[in-house]
């Protein structure tokens, strides 16, 4: 039977009853801590929401959403973020800014807990599976940053720092800048009013890696610079991680002494970190390696690059298959310009596989730039498979546009 809504489509693509629905709706309100009707009223209330026969309220539509893990636009709920029913308040009221509940600890550990879990799986999964759920948080977590007050708010404004620069890095790794930059800001937003040094400085070079990629590295660098402004607070790893984007826009400016400067500093401070940090954990030897020999490419020094490319693969840390693609990427272009085919060929077949797999706009970015570097040997039957697979993956989904590299 065809579905009759986007929400009842929800329930059939997820393989699950109303029954099952109605148990997902039940633990999604324990979870947020919500009061929600028993499982005898989801029963009426499911069927009409599914029908069409009643409008939504607001509170209902954040367990849809928590439920299915999914966005007001997957399940067919209107664009504004709040529907009127018959306890709505008055017309011209804005519901936006208001919670089904008040602001509460359980509320937070909750939110943590989902957010460190979506960091773990991004880097294997990539982000395309991720995009949704965490943007389905984003409207609880807005309320929440424009009600709470008293003793709970820096702890609200610190989830919504993170939540807002992940979703904001989740969009700049699917290829969409405009959001990418959109959620950006507002982690800053979040970051400035909690006034916490590493989160500022963090996000500033996450503000520098968007407009570097976009191909404004002066601006790159002026955002990366003032992340540094804060280096005596941060972390080993977090002071690595602002260094190495500081480099990247050197490099992009063709600097070639500050940026081996920055690099020897980056390397430094990651060697001596520690992998728990919990904003820049995953700044290894690796990741700044790859880096590293990213600026070599933009720098006419392919040769190194490769070099410093194939010894940071040697030893890549597992949990980070997406950077592996990247890198994978990055190492087929140096092999190109070296004219090493045959590299250029096996190190773009791998990355393949890893965009295919994680979704990333940014492995992909670095394959479709490498397409015009292998023109001279298309007749090879390698080099055609590989830009045939490539073209296929254009049709199927237009190249991101996150700017020139």
């Amino acid at each position: 039977m065809k579905p009759k809504s986007r929400l009842q489509a929800a329930r059939h693509r997820r393989g699950w009853t109303q029954g099952e629905l109605i148990d997902a709706l039940v633990a999604a309100a324990a979870r947020l801590g919500v009061e929600a009707p028993s499982p005898t009223s989801w029963k009426t209330l499911v069927s009409m929401y599914e029908n069409g026969r009643r409008p939504m309220s607001a509170d209902h539509r954040l367990l849809f959403r928590e439920a299915y893990e999914a966005t007001d636009e997957e399940l067919g709920f209107p664009s504004a973020d709040f529907l009127l029913d018959e306890h709505a308040s008055p017309p011209g009221q804005d519901l936006r800014s208001k919670l089904p509940v008040a602001v509460n600890t359980e509320m937070l550990r909750y939110l943590t807990s989902v957010l460190q879990q979506h960091a773990q799986a991004e880097p294997l999964v990539g982000p395309q599976f991720l995009v949704a759920p965490v943007q389905s948080q984003m409207p609880l977590i807005e309320a929440m940053c424009r009600e709470a007050y008293g003793p709970l708010r820096e702890e609200v404004l610190r989830v919504g720092t993170r939540y807002a620069e992940f979703l904001g890095w989740l969009y700049q790794d699917t290829g969409h800048v405009q959001e990418a930059t959109r959620w950006t800001r507002l982690a800053m937003e979040y970051a400035h009013e909690l006034g916490d040094p590493t989160l500022i400085a963090y996000v500033f070079q996450r503000r520098s890696n968007i407009a570097t990629e976009a191909g404004h590295a002066g601006h790159g660098a002026g955002l990366a610079s003032a992340g540094l402004r804060y280096a005596s607070h941060l972390s080993p790893r977090a002071h690595a991680i602002v260094l190495r984007q500081l480099a990247n826009s050197k490099a992009g400016l063709g600097e070639h002494g500050e940026t081996a400067r920055v690099i020897d500093q980056a390397l430094a401070e990651t060697d001596s970190g520690d992998d728990s940090d919990p904003v820049a954990g995953y700044c290894s030897v690796s990741f700044i390696e790859m880096e590293a020999a990213n600026c070599d490419v933009r720098l006419g020094r392919p040769d190194q690059a490769v070099d410093t490319f194939r010894e940071s693969l040697r030893h890549w840390p597992t949990v980070q298959e997406r950077d592996r693609g990247l890198c994978l990427a990055r190492l087929a272009t140096a092999n190109v310009v070296l004219e090493d085919v045959e590299g250029a060929h096996q190190a773009a077949v791998q990355a393949v596989g890893i965009a295919r797999q994680t979704g990333s706009a940014r492995i992909l970015n670095e394959l479709y730039r490498l397409q015009p570097r292998l023109a001279r040997w298309h007749k090879l039957v390698e080099v055609s498979e590989l830009n045939r697979e490539l073209d296929t993956m254009k049709r199927a989904a237009p190249p991101p546009t996150l700017g020139a590299p």
